[in-house]
């Protein structure tokens, strides 16, 4: 079973979000993310179009604990994190584990 991170924000341009995502892209899988990707809310409610959606996706419980713990003490990632919200702030976060069908 997959468990992913995701994260809503609001605010940034399209460059900025892309330069500062791109480099907790690069931590996030060096920290054991199996996948990374960045979205853009272009269809919803009139309050949710242009918010960005990452998500982070591990292995299992086990690969996102780590990676978690790992983050913490990582000043890159500390540093990408402090950069991500200079260009945008953050409006919801779920962690999601996929169902096998």
């Amino acid at each position: 079973m997959s468990v992913s991170m995701v994260t809503v924000r609001r605010g940034g341009s399209r460059e900025a979000m892309i330069a500062a995502t791109r480099k907790l892209k690069a931590v996030a899988e060096k920290n054991g993310a199996t996948n990374f990707v960045l979205n853009q809310i272009v269809v919803g409610t009139t309050h949710e179009s242009g918010q960005w959606v990452i998500s982070i996706g591990f292995t299992d419980w086990e690969a996102f604990g780590k990676s978690m713990q790992a983050t913490q003490n990582d000043s890159a990632a500390n540093e990408a994190l402090a950069a991500l919200n200079e260009v945008s702030q953050i409006v919801s976060r779920r962690t999601v584990s996929s169902v096998d069908l």
